[in-house]
């Protein structure tokens, strides 16, 4: 870029925990962006690693929230802050600012934190950042934008108890999303997704893809994990929901009886939870728990398992459309996909021929016959880790999917500034999109 710009970036999320908003900002820097990154602390300990993880010239603004981390009156008055606006927006009395504040204990900290840094544009992560974002934006004259890493609006299970927090997001998306400089998003199903739902002009596709330089230094023709065979999985957390009942289980039916290890930190009880189902199967030795890494780490990590396991359900909308983090992962480690047939693995699938294969949601049986197809025959799992490996190198690299971000984000410092939205608009119903008007 040809001045130096100034971009903040903002989310909820720790930066140990969203190598997404990490890569954003090293690419930006690189293209001669000064770089603001305001996030979220709320996981113990995880603040350090932040600092860590940011480059010595970046300004990082923590925001403490939670229990677990934010001092006990500052958690108080988050908590009651929420609790008001929850009850005045269920009162039908809401305007967009009320909304946002019913959506995310710590809204008002994390508008005030943004709102304190210059900005030339401000890219939101995450749909509690985004009316932090606009807020800044219009204090500074600047403009916004939105990454939609997921499809939140289908985050959450369609069902009763959920539809007031449905009802937030499609609030503050609907609301706020038609006047963002631009959207990214992280897999061809989310953009479609919300270009269907808000109206929006089609999203820039952004995938999560790591840099050549996270890989080892070559393919390995196997694993070198102990105890192996081995299929690996990782996440920020482990618990239910992902399909790893369905992986415990082909293990126990898997002729080549391998070990399943998940990397992350558990949710409450699920641990034991699923030690009790691995147990009910016959293979409590062939679970194994590991600690989470930095991101920077976890490729390398991830090359001494033989098979990566992606068991995405359709339990909720943004699970089946989503390409996670590990999937890319696994292509930087040199690993061999062992994916759920759900929409968005169908679709990429023929992109990744020889590296991926599929089995039915919740199919046990299929798993462990696309496991005993790698792990029985030695000489197809070198070559679809070879091919693995080959496409976290090329086509699936942070190098060639960089330059179209950096792109995106040029056009918008490039275009003619717009007014911004008046920040103070009255919605009458919370379970229709606002009007742009």
């Amino acid at each position: 870029m040809t001045e130096r710009k100034r971009i903040c970036i903002v989310t909820t999320g720790h930066l140990s925990t969203n190598p997404r908003v990490v890569k954003e900002a090293c690419a930006l820097q690189e293209a001669g962006c000064r770089i603001t990154i305001v996030c979220g602390d709320y996981i113990p300990g995880a603040s350090a690693l932040d600092r860590k993880i940011a480059r010595a010239d970046w300004t990082l603004r923590q925001v403490p929230f939670g229990g677990r981390v934010a001092a006990r009156p500052v958690h108080m008055r988050q908590r009651a802050g929420q609790a008001v606006a929850r009850a005045i927006v269920k009162a039908g009395l809401t305007n967009t600012n009320i909304v946002a504040a019913a959506n995310h204990p710590a809204l008002a900290d994390i508008s005030a934190a943004t709102c304190e840094a210059p900005a030339d544009l401000y890219i939101a992560h995450y749909v509690a950042a985004l009316p932090a974002a606009v807020k800044a934006a219009q204090l500074h004259g600047a403009r916004y934008a939105f990454d939609a890493e997921d499809f939140h609006l289908g985050d959450l299970p369609d069902r009763r108890e959920h539809s007031f927090d449905k009802a937030l997001i499609r609030s503050i998306e609907g609301r706020w999303l038609t006047g963002a400089a631009y959207v990214t998003a992280a897999s061809p199903l989310i953009a479609r997704a919300y270009v269907e739902t808000y109206g929006i002009s089609e999203p820039t596709i952004v995938l999560n893809v790591f840099p050549r330089t996270y890989a080892p230094p070559a393919p390995t023709p196997r694993g070198t994990a102990v105890p192996g065979p081995s299929l690996y999985w990782f996440s920020q957390t482990i618990g239910p929901g992902r399909g790893l009942e369905t992986a415990v289980e082909a293990v126990g039916l898997a002729q080549a009886k391998p070990h399943l290890h998940l990397r992350g930190t558990p949710a409450a009880g699920y641990r034991d939870c699923l030690r009790k189902f691995a147990a009910s199967q016959g293979v409590t030795d062939r679970l194994h728990f590991h600690e989470p890494l930095p991101p920077a780490e976890l490729e390398r990590a991830g090359a001494m398992f033989d098979v990566a396991y992606v068991g995405e359900t359709c339990e909720t909308t943004n699970r089946a459309i989503c390409l996670t983090n590990k999937l890319f992962s696994a292509l930087t480690s040199g690993l061999p996909i062992v994916a759920s047939a759900v929409p968005a693995h169908n679709e990429i699938a023929p992109r990744l021929e020889g590296a991926m294969s599929l089995f039915q949601v919740g199919d046990a049986h299929g798993l462990a016959a696309q496991l005993d197809g790698l792990l029985c025959n030695p000489g197809r799992l070198a070559t679809a880790r070879a091919r693995a490996w080959s496409l976290g190198q090329s086509t699936f690299s942070w190098e060639t999917e960089a330059p179209r971000f950096v792109e995106r984000v040029r056009g918008a410092l490039l275009a003619t500034h717009r007014e911004p939205v008046p920040s103070r608009c009255t919605i009458s119903r919370l379970d229709e999109p606002a009007s742009t008007a």
